[in-house]
């Protein structure tokens, strides 16, 4: 069997996975690339076709290897891509007869497979063939050894799906060489469905562009802050592998306040977390708070502090006060959804976070107010006020990396807090 070798890490448990055809089309097929990445619960492989292709999956042992049977092809030009932590040796790869193909992974140990699918070509992509698998026991890789079948008609599609960056190694193959088939008991079929896609967070940093917020005691804008803080905890989010993330802005530009609604609705956002930073006229007050929609202000401050952020949106010319219409309605759905009841519950959340992690809040710092921002009747959304630029402290804090990645560490505990409330 020709072979693509590469070296991985030494002294980890190997993996194999076995896919096998269940029709061969009549069109030819390409192999284009295979692209492995890992995540904190499993390890991808992607395989880049030049047409969809019928399959079926099991493991096999002695040694441990992934095999994939589909139609026969053909791969003139071998591009393997992976990261350091990819649990595979080798890949092989050759005709069965019959019009059938065979790649074969060699992995360092016994795996598991979770899902195994396929992905239709579109957004420039080609069709893929998706399979996530992770290491086990010998024994338990054995038990769940099945075989996982698809076809080009049932194997549903999954958006959203993230592939790990990796260095692509070129890979020179042997000629081509027919493979036996694997002496192999195969048992019975387990049915594995593609995986859930995450909670998608959207991210608005207040303010930008012509619009810079708040000045702070040290010069430093609101906007500039809050867009740091936006990016640290997309970070945080991303990297835990349990969210997808979009920000209404990535840069220093103006968005006005119903833009910001319209894009958390138009990309169908769980969760809408705005971030901003206060001011007021006595440089003595500092602390932090939390807000959630209402059509009545929690005191004379909020108010203000309301009017003041939905105002912004004057600058580009657009005047909220003639779009407002449809309030009434939105607060009513609002409350028919429980929408407002999961954004208190995760203000109070946040607000408990920042008090146990050390990050000062003002005296009842849940509050609520008619924010616009916060006007998406689908989406629980808070909106928060990270502390008070015009005291030259608490500036110099939201001005510092440290304090900043402390704030997004501590809104992520609340968003993980949030959805596992909310999952149960």
């Amino acid at each position: 069997m020709p072979r693509c070798s590469f070296n991985f890490m030494k002294n980890i448990i190997c993996a194999t996975f076995l896919l096998g055809c269940l029709s061969v089309p009549a069109w030819a097929l390409e192999i284009t690339s295979i692209r492995f990445g890992t995540h904190p619960d499993k390890t991808r492989a992607v395989i880049d076709l030049s047409a969809p292709t019928d399959f079926r999956a099991f493991v096999l042992q002695g040694p441990d290897r992934l095999v994939i049977d589909m139609q026969d092809f053909t791969w003139t030009s071998p591009d393997i891509s992976k990261d350091n932590k990819v649990a595979v040796n080798d890949v092989r790869y050759g005709s069965l007869g019959g019009g059938k193909g065979r790649l074969v992974f060699e992995t360092q140990g016994s795996v598991i497979v979770q899902s195994a699918f396929l992905i239709p070509r579109g957004n420039g992509q080609p069709d893929r063939l998706v399979i996530d698998f992770k290491t086990a026991p010998a024994e338990i890789a054995k038990e769940m050894g099945g075989q996982v079948m698809g076809n080009m008609q049932s194997s549903a599609p999954v958006q959203g799906y993230d592939i790990a960056s990796a260095t692509s190694v070129d890979v020179p193959l042997p000629p081509r060489k027919n493979l036996s088939v694997a002496q192999a008991s195969v048992h019975a079929p387990q049915i594995i469905t593609p995986p859930k896609e995450k909670p998608l967070v959207i991210i608005d940093a207040g303010h930008g562009g012509q619009d810079p917020g708040a000045r702070g005691a040290n010069g430093t804008y609101e906007k500039t802050i809050v867009l740091a803080v936006a990016h640290e905890l997309r970070r945080q989010l991303e990297d835990s592998g349990k969210y997808r993330v979009k920000m209404t802005r990535e840069t220093d530009v103006f968005i006005p306040l119903r833009g910001r609604v319209n894009f958390a609705r138009k990309n169908k956002g769980d969760l809408f977390i705005s971030l901003h930073a206060d001011s007021i006229r006595d440089s003595n007050v500092t602390g932090a708070s939390v807000y959630t929609l209402s059509d009545k202000a929690s005191d004379k401050e909020t108010a203000k502090l309301a009017e003041r952020e939905n105002k912004s949106d004057l600058i580009a010319g657009v005047d909220l006060s003639h779009q407002e219409d449809d309030i009434a309605d939105i607060l009513i759905d609002l409350a028919a959804r429980d929408t407002m009841n999961q954004s208190k519950f995760l203000a109070n959340t946040v607000v408990s976070s920042f008090q146990s992690n050390g990050i000062k809040t003002l005296q009842g710092a849940h509050r609520s107010a008619g924010f616009a921002v916060l006007k998406a009747m689908d989406i629980p959304s808070i909106l928060i006020e990270m502390g008070y630029l015009t005291n030259r402290g608490e500036v110099e804090r939201l001005s510092s990396p440290q304090h900043r990645q402390k704030i997004a560490a501590t809104i992520k505990k609340s968003v993980d807090s949030y959805f596992q409330k909310i999952s149960k």
